[in-house]
């Protein structure tokens, strides 16, 4: 183990180097080969290269400096507060992969898509996964798991001596005992709060959010907004096997079903995916959707492939 951190900490500082050598005023084409190949020759190097540059941007976000500046800065700019910032968030998610690296350590539980489960955790907190989601239990930590994608609704054993730690990508959520939602896609982070409170960190920020409260965060950015209960409810019907719309377009209609389907809706022409619909659908009854869209809104669906197009 002692080893393995000891890589682990090689890895992270070979991808500094790298890092502020690529923002140097001499960087040059030789300079992108060799680190093209430094990135090639093992998946860790660019897992640590592109989980650094994202903390180092993070930083940059957080002090105003736009990311195109960042990306083209003189090497002056790498200050110490930017390069603490970008290691201490780098390092402690280092960490944590190292830990998940043996996989004998490692209760991994997944969905297909269109497919939910629920999963009984040790410490008697329950998460129920939705559609197309993974999600990562270490085994000598109940209260520590890994969403790597997709969606999960967490039920949580209360237990003040130890928190719950949800890590999606750069985001955390910390709870006590409490009922939410966390929803994954790609490095957004997305968190409901069902009942009691939670608090969630993305780098350097961090929010607390209590009941009908929702926040997103990417880049290291946070954005909060509160619902009323009827609302709060309607996002979380997934769990009863539903989808609610309530003047939502076709737009985001389509999109919320593709999520449960390998057929895909395409709304190809804006009118038609502006139209604002309401109501309660079996998210993986897609047939039955587009049939209301031929005969309640008068719309032409083409099948092409695995794609459903539409269009007035």
């Amino acid at each position: 183990m002692i080893e393995s951190n000891k890589n682990a900490g090689a890895i992270e500082a070979e991808a500094a180097d790298w890092l502020t050598r690529q923002d140097g005023d001499d960087w040059t084409a030789a300079g992108q080969h060799e680190l093209d190949a430094w990135l090639a020759a093992d998946t860790r190097h660019r897992v640590a290269w592109l989980r650094l540059r994202a903390a180092w941007r993070q930083a940059d976000a957080l002090r105003g400096e736009p990311i195109a500046a960042a990306q083209r800065a003189p090497l002056a700019r790498f200050s110490t507060w930017r390069i603490a910032a970008g290691v201490a968030l780098a390092c402690a998610i280092g960490a944590q992969l190292v830990h998940m690296q043996d996989d004998s350590r490692v209760q991994r539980y997944a969905t297909r898509v269109g497919e939910s489960r629920l999963v009984a955790l040790s410490d008697g907190s329950r998460v129920t996964l939705n559609t197309d989601t993974r999600l990562r239990a270490a085994r000598d930590d109940a209260r520590t798991v890994w969403l790597d994608g997709g969606e999960a609704y967490f039920d949580i054993a209360h237990d003040p001596q130890h928190p719950f730690v949800v890590q999606a990508g750069a985001s955390r959520i910390t709870v006590l005992g409490t009922r939410f939602t966390v929803r994954r896609e790609g490095d957004a982070t997305r968190v409901l709060v069902a009942q009691g409170s939670v608090r969630l960190s993305e780098g350097p920020a961090s929010i607390d959010l209590v009941h009908d409260q929702e926040a997103s965060a990417h880049d290291g950015a946070i954005v909060r907004s509160t619902h009323d209960r009827a609302s709060t409810e309607r996002q979380l019907a997934w769990r009863e096997g539903r989808i609610v719309f309530d003047q939502t377009t076709l737009q985001d209609a389509a999109r919320e079903f593709n999520r449960y389907n390998d057929y895909q809706i395409v709304v190809d022409d804006p009118g038609a995916g502006a139209i604002v619909l309401g109501g309660s659908f079996a998210p993986t009854n897609i047939d039955g959707f587009v049939r209301l869209l031929e005969q309640g809104f008068g719309l032409q669906t083409k099948r092409r492939g695995k794609d459903i197009v539409v269009s007035r």
